[in-house]
């Protein structure tokens, strides 16, 4: 059963009080993987080696602090190497991804020159552009068999998926109907703000609605100070707040958003970026520019670095950020955060006053099991290190040792900073409620969408232009959609 709206807001207040204180034809559904862990009489051997590419878990090459590394783990291996004592005759060989390479190049060169970890991270919704390429294994029947490492009686033992929250599980299902995507965490967005710059500038308290951000920003820039680094998921927030009186039309039973229902509002004109709502959106953004650090723009403007030296008042994040400052013995200020502001009747016009939905969910740790695994005929063991690494006092102890993400996994110990968060997120929808989040377009459309919000930003193209530019790419995405997949609107 989906989370209706009005449960999910009621979620989402919670967060803001925790706030205030991260080439061939698609497989059939494989057959089950053995299992078994050795534990009882019967149990499978697991054999062969099984790349594994973790993103953010990748263990770090040193295990020392410093300003470049400033969060060392290694649980990963830690839990590789159990595993291989467990398993003699089997190897989880972690991978490591050329930090110059972009992740979606990376994974979509690796497929096609079939080099691609047996186990990778990837974007659910880079899977859902290619669902019919035959990439990607579904694991629909292995989500409904037992987790012999869960103990007995706990949720996820009997049942695999049952470890994960259901809420944001449900979320991860593909537009085709099948589950590809493991997704061990979950994450959140937050303002982090140094207190002591924002004190300086006369602000008393961190900012709750649009008119409060806006005046902070400039107070802090008033005061010298860089106001903010970038304008990054609030956008999107800001599109769900104005466009908030529309919900009901496009997300009509108030669950996860799908592909057909954005395709849908944008063929009725529903969602379109000639709307007086998208024409707001665009302008609400762009007032939030001249607060930015200068080369906010640029490929990596070191954020974080600025944030870290108190060039920057306040930057934008995930969770993940309260585990990297927290470790960083170089950080002297003291730093909060907030949520989204929100934008008020009192705002524009479009506004009902709700909270933003918050971003977030199952979109940190997505591993995908590849179908090379199937070729190499290391599909059973993969999938039974799936099922290891996601047992709570394994996934667990890889999950704090970070310290950034939220667990999706029931029974694991929570950062205490982000237990407020956990509620919402791990029971509400998160951007899946949210039609105006990128990911309601294919990966090919939302590409070509995002320069177009860049040039508007650099005041390189007119508003009436960039409507115009996105208008035209967001109805030829919904016409074709609509005719590839056979969708009634």
């Amino acid at each position: 059963m989906k989370s209706t709206r009005r449960q999910f807001l009621q979620l989402s207040a919670l967060a803001v009080a925790g706030v205030a204180l991260a080439a061939c034809n698609p497989a059939e559904t494989p057959t089950a993987a053995p299992g078994g862990d050795g534990a009882g009489e019967g149990a499978t051997t697991f054999k062969g080696t099984v790349e594994f590419w973790l993103q953010t878990y990748t263990p770090t090459e040193s295990m020392e602090f410093s300003e470049d590394n400033p969060q060392p783990h290694n649980m990963a291996q830690v839990l590789a190497d159990e595993y291989a004592a467990k398993y003699p005759e089997a190897k989880v060989e972690l991978i490591n991804k050329p930090s110059q390479v972009a992740d979606h190049e990376w994974i979509t060169t690796g497929q096609a020159g079939g080099t691609i970890p047996h186990i990778c991270w990837t974007h659910r919704f880079w899977v859902d552009g290619e669902v019919d390429k035959g990439w990607w294994v579904p694991l629909d029947s292995y989500f409904n068999e037992p987790n012999p490492y869960i103990a007995a009686g706990q949720p996820g033992s009997a049942v695999w998926k049952e470890v994960f929250f259901e809420t944001p599980f449900n979320t991860t299902v593909a537009v085709d109907g099948h589950w590809y995507t493991v997704p061990l965490d979950l994450v959140t967005t937050f303002f982090f703000y140094n207190k002591g710059l924002y004190e300086k500038a006369g602000i008393k308290e961190a900012p709750k609605t649009w008119k409060d951000h806006l005046a902070a920003l400039a107070a802090l820039k008033e005061s010298g100070v860089i106001p903010l680094t970038h304008v990054g998921w609030y956008e999107y927030q800001i599109g769900n707040m104005l466009y908030a009186k529309k919900e009901k039309a496009v997300n009509v039973d108030g669950g996860v958003v799908s592909l057909q229902e954005v395709a849908c509002a944008i063929d009725r004109g529903d969602y379109r970026a000639t709307n007086p709502e998208y024409k707001a959106w665009l302008e609400f953004v762009k007032k939030l520019i001249p607060f930015c650090q200068p080369d906010w723009a640029a490929a990596d403007p070191q954020s974080a670095r600025k944030f870290n030296n108190e060039q920057v008042a306040t930057f934008e994040d995930g969770s993940w950020r309260f585990g990297t400052l927290r470790a960083n013995p170089l950080i002297k200020f003291e730093w909060g955060t907030f949520y989204a502001p929100v934008i008020t009747p009192e705002d524009s016009e479009f506004s009902t006053g709700q909270t933003a939905i918050p971003i977030g969910g199952p979109t940190a740790a997505q591993w995908s099991v590849a179908t090379r695994a199937e070729r190499d005929g290391v599909l059973a063991t993969a999938v039974d290190v799936l099922r290891w690494y996601t047992a709570p006092q394994n996934g667990g102890r890889m999950i704090g040792e970070l310290g950034s993400f939220l667990p999706n996994l029931k029974g694991s110990e929570v950062n205490p900073d982000l237990k407020e968060p956990l509620k919402a997120i791990s029971e509400g929808l998160g951007e899946a409620a949210m039609f105006v989040y990128p990911d309601k377009i294919d990966t090919e459309n939302r590409e070509k969408m995002t320069p177009i919000w860049t040039d508007w930003k650099l005041d390189q193209i007119t508003l009436e232009d960039a409507q115009q530019q996105l208008d035209t790419i967001m109805t030829e995405y919904a016409k074709a959609a609509i005719a590839k997949n056979g969708w009634t609107c």
